[in-house]
């Protein structure tokens, strides 16, 4: 259905959409405009979630974003998440296995008042490259979030820190209120920018938890290499980020929790209970 609506703008701006009116790919200003917004909107609150490798619960054969806390799934759970904050054009990332049986429980997201789509990354070498094969989807920010994630953050308030600091990649750092919560991300921050990310092969206790939520622009594919190699986004992409001054940290003291264990099932589960 059509709406009659009108407004003012630049008399330049108004030449401009004059000279596409060509009577074959626009007939009208209106039509113009039209594509133009949409076009636009879709590009806005994209969120990518990525699924890739094995991503099966350790010493298991299930599929993590598929385990089963209270009444919905951890897929389930970010979907709705993401939903309430307003993020719903989604495209999960995964091995085609993955994504079909995502798909039996999703579909295409109508039923949970968002559109999804799914990209298989059969074949490629690290998370990095995965990022890659969205490229094309990725507007002028995207949310990247894993699909192990159990996550409480006000995903609009950081897309609003995100653009504040005008850099091409944020990353949601929780500070958990046990100051003894467990972490192989190791950061340094000066005020909210990330001078130095590491991946660690031991577990440390922390106050700041690096999550593995991300805010990124279509300038961080210039640093992913091309060609077949293996090249991850924490191992790789982050730590060159923060040497060139690029990753800020949004610290938030809201709950984060990547499911890969039977241990973190069962830590889950009760959070949920509470």
């Amino acid at each position: 259905m059509k709406a009659r609506t009108s407004f003012t703008i630049d008399a330049d701006v108004v030449a401009k959409l004059d000279s596409l009116v060509d009577n074959i790919y626009y007939r009208s200003k209106s039509e113009a405009v039209e594509d133009i917004l949409r076009k636009y909107f879709e590009k806005q609150n994209t969120a990518i979630i990525l699924c890739g490798g094995e991503f099966k619960v350790n010493g298991t054969d299930y599929y993590r974003p598929l385990v089963k806390l209270g009444e919905a799934t951890v897929i389930e759970r970010i979907i709705s998440n993401l939903r309430v904050n307003n993020f719903r054009s989604i495209m999960i990332s995964g091995k085609t296995e993955l994504l079909k049986q995502i798909f039996s429980i999703l579909k295409n997201g109508e039923g949970y008042g968002v559109d999804i789509k799914y990209i298989d990354d059969n074949n490629l070498k690290g998370s990095a490259k995965a990022l890659e094969r969205v490229k094309q989807y990725v507007g002028t920010t995207t949310l990247f979030v894993t699909g192990d994630s159990l996550f409480d953050i006000d995903l609009r308030d950081m897309l609003k820190f995100h653009m504040a600091h005008n850099s091409p990649a944020s990353m949601a750092i929780c500070m958990p209120q046990d100051v003894s919560f467990p972490t192989k991300d190791k950061v340094t921050l000066k005020g909210s920018k990330i001078l130095t990310y590491e991946k660690l092969s031991e577990p440390i206790n922390s106050k700041l938890v690096p999550t593995s939520i991300f805010l990124l622009d279509h300038d961080v594919f210039k640093y992913i290499p091309p060609g077949d190699l293996d090249w991850n986004i924490k191992t790789d992409l982050l730590p060159l980020l923060a040497k060139d001054g690029l990753l800020f940290g949004y610290i938030y003291n809201g709950g984060w929790l990547s499911v890969k264990t039977k241990e973190d099932i069962e830590t889950a589960k009760k959070l949920i209970e509470k």
